[in-house]
């Protein structure tokens, strides 16, 4: 990867949509180098010829983790990494990216995640003409090959939360057009944070992110309030991407995901749940780790 835009990358400008990528690192591993899966997924996001600059946040990751995201920004002029106090929540790392970037169309990625080439501008485009504030997310696979369940169709409510935990889908499943190389997006209840994008003039207007979900849900959250706004939420399978395996993230996705509930409980019986929502998701989340034979984690990890 080159320290200075290519003449490519230049000449593209004109013609690509401008994208700020951010990306929160927390908590991670040290990696041997360039085969790491963080370093695939920062220069996967500079490969993009619509990324215009690249934000690191990093948040809470040990020296030498922190030592090695200097080094990848140290000479380049579309890398800007911001240190965060470890106190901030994911969610307050996301929105603290946004604040630093510059471009037209905010990309919100996990630094898991390697892009698939041209994904970024399929985003962006796909957006022409829709209900503001939009969002739209891409699709992701694991490293086997299998879809991740990135895409919630039907509405968002406090019961979805359940829906999430236990990784069930919605009530329609979004349909890919296999006839169409290109695609097109398909209108869903809420897309992954892991994967997704949105212009910075309707991430404004939401106010980004909730900083009171510490890991989980708030993506959730941040498209429900963009579907009360009357605007719409997107989902492209022709934008893709791999995402590398991540732990079970335990106590902290239940009590994000319980926080969500709350947040969204409308009826008399929305809110009995949310009042119950902590301890009922952590046993489903628990009893789901169980099942698939992978012990429940605490600790706080990244999304």
């Amino acid at each position: 990867m080159e320290d200075f835009p290519s003449r490519e990358r230049i000449t593209a400008a004109t013609l690509e949509p401008r994208v700020s990528a951010i990306v929160v690192v927390q908590n991670a591993k040290p990696g041997p180098g360039r085969a790491s899966p963080l370093d695939l997924c920062l220069r996967g996001a500079l490969a993009e010829p619509s990324v215009e600059e690249l934000i690191i946040v990093d948040l809470g990751n040990e020296p030498e983790v922190s030592s090695a995201l200097r080094a990848f920004q140290a000479d380049r002029r579309d890398v800007k990494l911001v240190t965060a106090p470890n106190s901030l929540s994911f969610a307050a790392g996301l929105n603290l990216g946004a604040r630093h970037a510059r471009a037209r169309w905010l990309l919100f990625l996990d630094s898991d995640v390697v892009l698939q080439r041209g994904a970024v501008s399929r985003l962006a485009t796909a957006g022409n003409g829709v209900h503001t504030p939009w969002i739209i997310g891409g699709r992701l696979m694991d490293l086997e090959g299998r879809e991740r369940p990135v895409a919630r169709a039907g509405a968002l409510n406090a019961f979805s939360a359940v829906a999430v935990a236990m990784e069930l889908d919605g009530p329609k499943r979004p349909k890919r057009r296999r006839k169409s190389p290109s695609g097109t997006p398909t209108k869903v209840a809420a897309v992954s944070g892991a994967f997704m994008l949105m212009p910075r003039s309707d991430f404004d207007d939401l106010k980004g992110f909730d900083e009171g979900f510490a890991t989980d849900a708030a993506d959730l959250d941040l498209c429900k309030r963009a579907a009360d706004a009357g605007g719409s939420v997107l989902f492209l399978p022709a934008a893709s991407g791999v995402q590398f395996e991540r732990g079970q993230r335990g106590r902290r996705q239940a009590q994000g995901l319980a926080l969500f509930a709350a947040k969204s409980a409308k009826t008399p019986l929305e809110k009995a749940f949310a009042a119950i929502a902590a301890p009922t998701l952590l046993v489903l989340v628990a009893l789901k780790d169980f099942i698939a034979g992978q012990p429940p984690v605490d600790r706080q990890q990244p999304r």
